[in-house]
């Protein structure tokens, strides 16, 4: 035979054995379909289709567990005959309605609410996998609802599956109370059962062998299983409970994730204090991100990628803590948006006492509904909230006691915007000081004093202190004491108080009612005049100079009725020392010593 006519037999015998292998993969495709048709007929009859939204039984461990695998061979059977030729989103998501049966057969009240999602798919797929290797009873010796009520009450809460410790156990609160479930401490070591029987053939026929290896190496419905069938070998091996392409998938999700985290940033960074509702609203960037990007990388990381295992649920975990925070933060970054945007009316002045009373309510609505995010989040995360909050009703006291200044503060800065003795901008006097009010805050009043020297008062202290408010003054007054001379005639006083009168009654800045000039009293070295008038301005400026004309005025008048300004004084009288008188003192002496002298008593 020549080497010709052994290379057109090579090529023959392989194109034969090439023949062979196809017409197998066929054959084994089409009693695939076969079966699968089968299982999923079965499923379908024994459902009632009469009676659609009938509930599925799970009332004995013999019907959650006919169940539980029923509804397991019905996904399997959707796998091959629709899901995995073609997949699609109305598919994938009628996949996962029916995956929700198996779900519902087990406790997950051990795991945080946030993680449930994906714990639950992972039991329940080790579980059915676990259960298709073993060697059941026969479902007539499991006990149904019917013969269950017959044996004790110790034994009726629990059954176990004979030589395991798979255990279903009756729900006793709660929505599905009455229920039996695969128990708590079943559903935590389902996937450490999978592990010690996946080396085992199959005790039951299935329609989908290796099902739980064949969802954990594939993705979403955006990510067909002949694409991941076509990676490399290397790029389909496990790497820490993953498989190599979802590793890398999962860096280039985190990489565009930390991209447009970046611009974010760089936009929340973009507001000017110029402008407060836009700085606020820049503010309000960094939080919607986080908000809105966080479901989507969820999802891709999740549902696409379909990461499994520890690595889903610790991801599906910390989407929950990051979007309830992100929550909690937008609240408190939404009250100043809200409040800006309140006082950008005309009618509010940006530093007005109405504009910080708005900021301070918009604010504390905003940590009342952080504060809520932040209750339910710790809750979804299975973390004991409540009971965290009823702790602290044991120490509410040392908490208030300790946090005394601070409400105090709090109090008294509320009891300043609700009387107003004070707005920003006003001018009084606080004490022996006195100062310009620059911002009233949630704490404390901060006052530019006239020394032009910022004093911070804590508002528990400045509601306490009386405090006089310069800036309310419709009018100003002048009262002061003038000193006249002694020699003045009382002519001349007359016609210095007539003058004094007509200066102010003719001065158009000075009120006429009340007014007076009069001579109120006889001083130590002075007659005492009094003025007493109104002069109609605010401006403490123009007051000094209106003041200051009036008194020159008043000097003038002084000058022109002939006396003058008295000074302090005192006169000295001087006098000649006579001593006592002795003749008068010798006659009383001797009245004294006289034996008539009157003796006292």
């Amino acid at each position: 035979m020549t080497s010709k006519q052994r290379t057109a037999r090579s090529f023959e015998t392989r194109n034969s054995t090439r023949a062979l292998i196809r017409g197998a993969e066929h054959a084994l495709q089409r009693l695939t379909t076969c079966v699968a048709a089968v299982f999923l007929a079965g499923t379908v009859a024994a459902q009632d289709p009469s009676h659609p939204l009938k509930p599925e039984d799970r009332s004995s461990p013999r019907a959650t567990l006919r169940t539980f695998l029923e509804a397991g061979d019905a996904v399997g059977a959707f796998l091959v005959e629709e899901y995995m030729p073609s997949p699609s989103h109305a598919e994938f998501q009628e996949l996962l309605a029916m995956g929700a049966s198996l779900v519902e057969c087990l406790d997950l009240s051990g795991v945080p609410p946030a993680a449930r999602l994906k714990a639950g798919r992972a039991a329940a797929g080790a579980l059915y996998e676990t259960l298709n290797r073993l060697q059941l009873p026969p479902f007539a010796e499991i006990p149904d609802a019917q013969a269950w009520h017959q044996v004790s009450a110790t034994n009726a809460v629990r059954w176990v599956v004979p030589h395991t410790e798979i255990a279903f156990e009756r729900v006793e609160s709660g929505p599905r109370r009455g229920k039996y479930l695969f128990s708590v401490d079943t559903v935590a070591r389902a996937g450490e059962y999978y592990e010690r029987v996946k080396g085992m053939p199959y005790a039951r026929q299935v329609p989908l062998e290796h099902m739980k290896e064949i969802t954990a190496l594939g993705g979403g419905w955006m990510i067909p299983h002949t694409w991941i069938h076509a990676l490399p070998g290397w790029l389909r091996a496990p790497w820490a409970g993953q498989a190599g392409w979802k590793w890398i998938s999962l860096i280039l999700v985190m990489g565009v994730f930390a991209l447009l985290l970046r611009s974010a940033y760089r936009l929340s960074h973009r507001g000017n204090p110029q402008h407060p509702f836009l700085q606020a609203l820049a503010q309000l960037c960094l939080p919607a991100f986080f908000l809105l990007a966080t479901p989507g990388v969820a999802y891709v990381a999740l549902v696409q990628i379909n990461l499994i295992g520890n690595v889903g649920s610790a991801i599906e975990l910390l989407a929950s803590a990051v979007m309830f925070l992100a929550s909690a933060w937008i609240c408190w970054r939404v009250a100043p948006v809200i409040a800006e945007a309140i006082i950008a009316s005309p009618k509010i002045a940006p530093e007005s006492i109405d504009a910080h009373l708005i900021r301070i309510c918009t604010r504390l609505f905003g940590i009342i509904a952080g504060a809520s995010f932040l209750a339910m989040g710790a809750d979804r995360l299975g973390l004991p909230v409540y009971g965290i909050i009823a702790g602290l009703g044991v120490g509410g006291l040392a908490i208030a006691l300790a946090a005394q200044p601070t409400i105090e503060n709090l109090i008294g800065g509320l009891s300043l915007f609700a009387d107003k003795p004070v707005r920003v901008g006003d001018f009084c006097q606080y004490g022996d000081d006195k100062g310009t009010i620059e911002a009233i805050g949630i704490r404390s009043t901060r006052i530019r004093g006239v020394d032009r020297t910022l004093t911070t008062i804590p508002n528990a202290m400045l509601s306490k202190m009386p405090v006089v408010n310069l800036s309310r003054r419709d009018r100003m007054l002048i009262q002061c004491v003038i000193g006249i001379r002694y020699e003045t005639r009382p002519e001349q006083l007359r016609h210095l108080l007539g003058g004094i009168r007509e200066l102010l009654q003719g001065h158009p800045r000075v009120l006429s009612d009340p007014l007076r000039v009069r001579l109120v009293g006889f001083g130590a070295s002075s007659l005492d005049v009094e003025i007493f008038a109104y002069v109609s301005t605010r401006d403490w400026a123009e007051f000094l100079g209106l003041r200051e004309e009036l008194f020159l005025q008043i000097m003038d008048l002084v000058v022109e009725s002939g006396t003058g300004f008295a000074f302090p004084s005192r006169t000295l009288y001087f006098g000649r020392d006579e001593g006592s008188d002795a003749e008068r003192t010798e006659t009383v002496e001797a009245e004294t010593t006289s034996p008539n002298a009157r003796k006292p008593g």
